[in-house]
C-alpha cells in the first residue's frame, strides 16, 4: 500500500471547507492518512480520539460532505480520488469491496448509489453470479467482483521483465523524492484569538499577527511556508510574553558632581590666610 498522501487544494481552500471547526478540518487530515488506497478507513473513531476531536467533528465531516460513513465505524473519504492518484505499480485494492459496490463516482467524487440504481445494478449482477444481500445492504461477488479493481495489481506482480520492473522502481522512487507541503489553512482573528486565551497569551494582537504573516506571504524568515499557524502564535508568545525582561533598575551616572554644601568655605578661608 502506498505510504504518502497528499490533499487537493481544490477540496480545503473551498468556502465550505473552510467554514468547518478547526478541529474537524485538522481531523480531515489525519483521516486521509489512515485511509486505504481506496479511501476507505476503518478507524477513523479511534483516530478522532488520538488527535482531541470528538464524535461531534467527525459527524461534521460527514455532514458535510467530505465522508461516507457505513455501518460498522467504516468511512470513505469522499473527495479522495481528487486528493490521491497512486501509481499502478503500488495499489492495493481496499478488502471493503461490499462497501466499494454501493458508491460510484462522479467527477472524480465519490457518492452513495441510489435506490434505483442499487436495485438496477442488482438485477444486472443476477446475470453474472451477483446478488444483493438484504441483511447488509452491500453487493456480495460470488464469482470475484474483485477482478477489475484488482487487474492493474496482478499485471504488476506478472511481469517478466526484471528490467522493466527496475525501471519502475526507480522512476517511482524518484517521485516519491519529490516533497510536497501540506496545506495552509489561514486562521481566522477568531480563532486567533481563541487559541490566545488557551495559552494565556493576553497580550496577542490577532490583527497584526496576520498583517504580518500575509505580508510575507506565510512564508518564514528562511523561506519554508508556515505550515502549523498555532506554532507562530507560540513563537510570538515566548517572545513578547513569557520572556519579557524585567523592569530594569534606573541608571546611575557614571560621575557624580561633587555637592557644592560638602565644603566649609569659611573653615576653608581661614586656613588660606593662616598659610
Amino acid at each position: 500500500m502506498a505510504k504518502r498522501r497528499m490533499i487537493s487544494s481544490d477540496v480545503v481552500s473551498t468556502d465550505a471547507f473552510l467554514g468547518m471547526s478547526l478541529r474537524a478540518r485538522e481531523l480531515y487530515v489525519h483521516l486521509n492518512l489512515e485511509a486505504d488506497d481506496d479511501g476507505f478507513i476503518p478507524s477513523a473513531v479511534k483516530v478522532t480520539r488520538m488527535v482531541g476531536a470528538t464524535k461531534t467533528h467527525l459527524c461534521e465531516l460527514v455532514d458535510k460532505g467530505y465522508l461516507i460513513a457505513f455501518e460498522g465505524g467504516l468511512h470513505l473519504v469522499t473527495h479522495w480520488l481528487l486528493n490521491n492518484q497512486i501509481r499502478k505499480a503500488r495499489y492495493v485494492p481496499t478488502i471493503y469491496q461490499k462497501q466499494k459496490a454501493l458508491v460510484t463516482t462522479q467527477g472524480m467524487v465519490y457518492r452513495l448509489l441510489t435506490e434505483d440504481e442499487l436495485a438496477k445494478k442488482a438485477a444486472e449482477g443476477e446475470q453474472n453470479g451477483v446478488h444483493l444481500d438484504a441483511k447488509t445492504d452491500a453487493v456480495l461477488d460470488l464469482e470475484g467482483i474483485q477482478a477489475n479493481d484488482t487487474l492493474d495489481a496482478q499485471i504488476s506482480k506478472d511481469k517478466d521483465s526484471t528490467e522493466k520492473e527496475r525501471l519502475e522502481q526507480k522512476r517511482q522512487d524518484e517521485g516519491d523524492n519529490v516533497k510536497t507541503s501540506p496545506p495552509l489553512i489561514i486562521p481566522s482573528v477568531k480563532e486567533l484569538t481563541e487559541y490566545a486565551e488557551q495559552i494565556g497569551y493576553q497580550d496577542f494582537n490577532p490583527e497584526k499577527f496576520l498583517t504580518y504573516y500575509g505580508s510575507r506571504s506565510w512564508k518564514l524568515p528562511g523561506g519554508m511556508p508556515v505550515t502549523d499557524w498555532r506554532l507562530q502564535v507560540d513563537s510570538w508568545k515566548s517572545r513578547e510574553g513569557d520572556y519579557k525582561p524585567a523592569n530594569p533598575s534606573p541608571k546611575q551616572p557614571a560621575w557624580k558632581p561633587a555637592n557644592q554644601n560638602d565644603y566649609d568655605f569659611e573653615e576653608l578661608e581661614k586656613k588660606l590666610i593662616a598659610n
